[in-house]
């Protein structure tokens, strides 16, 4: 067990890394709920405009007229979270807390963040939907597993150059 010397220490080693990141974790937040305060029209306007803009390319993945507004707003959902999913790994990492406790912690803080966010849409006369619960923690899953497997891939290379150094 780590004395609470060390335990400072590491906390407070990346004081402006750790306040970047927790900047990009209060914008994203800003962005998923500033999102869901907006009324179906605006919503539904943003959506069809984002489809126009990235139908040719999603129709190379889904096939053409597959790429539909409904799966706009799906990949949305996965979108957004992903970027919390990476930003919560990226917290981890400046912390220096990646261990299984706090990558659950992560993933339970995305999804209470998916949860007001369908919350909140309530409000808005959009109606909440369980299924963008998922794909919301589904994204946000995919976020934080992809920042955190770049980072153990890029210290195990780390490691390799080190020892092939000596």
């Amino acid at each position: 067990m780590e004395t609470q010397d060390k335990q400072m220490k590491r906390a407070s080693d990346r004081p402006l890394l750790t306040v970047a990141v927790l900047l990009l974790l209060v914008l994203n937040l800003a962005w998923i709920w500033g999102n869901s305060l907006e009324s179906s029209s605006v919503s539904a306007q943003k959506s069809e405009q984002v489809t126009e803009v990235i139908e040719p390319v999603l129709e190379v993945v889904v096939g053409e007229g597959n790429a539909t507004e409904h799966l706009v707003r799906k990949l949305a959902h996965v979108t957004e979270f992903a970027c919390l999913g990476a930003n919560l790994a990226c917290l981890l990492l400046v912390r220096r807390r990646v261990r299984w406790r706090a990558v659950g912690h992560a993933l339970l803080a995305a999804l209470l963040v998916a949860l007001c966010d369908e919350s909140i849409q309530i409000f808005t006369d959009r109606g909440a939907q369980v299924s963008d619960i998922w794909l919301d923690a589904a994204g946000a899953a995919l976020g934080l597993c992809a920042v955190l497997l770049v980072a153990l891939v890029c210290r195990k290379r780390k490691s390799a150059d080190k020892k092939n150094n000596q």
